[in-house]
């Protein structure tokens, strides 16, 4: 997948991520969009996110990983959206043991986490075809 494209190059004032997968060749149509930004975490907003398709799911994984990137951190943590909702609360950190309750406070909703713990963007960089 070309991620290279959605990976800004780092600078003082980085512009909110956004990733089309129609643009990377994908045979499906999902888009995410950071919609707001804060310290150590990413708001996105992913039109037809409860009507994913499996690949789907898989771009979506690595659309965080390089959110991640982008905003130069080496670990991120997801939490999906209640349904009805498109907004997707992505955190992030550069320990592996960051708590992920305590950098998304209110968003953390341990019921829609994906996972238990940081995920470490080298893990998805191979599956994601990242370039460091």
């Amino acid at each position: 997948m070309p991620w290279i494209a959605c990976l800004a190059s780092q600078a003082q004032v980085t512009p909110l991520f956004s990733a089309s997968s129609k643009a990377q060749g994908a045979p499906f149509d999902l888009v995410a969009v950071e919609t707001e930004r804060h310290p150590t975490k990413s708001y996105l907003a992913v039109d037809g996110f409860h009507e994913r398709t499996a690949p789907g799911s898989r771009w979506l994984m690595c659309a965080y990983a390089a959110l991640a990137m982008q905003r130069g951190f080496s670990n991120y943590f997801v939490v999906y959206p209640a349904q009805g909702s498109i907004r997707v609360v992505v955190a992030a950190a550069n320990s592996p043991d960051a708590s992920p309750s305590a950098l998304l406070g209110l968003d953390f909703a341990k019921e829609n986490a994906l996972g238990d713990a940081m995920m470490p963007v080298q893990k998805m960089a191979a599956f994601c075809g990242f370039k460091r």
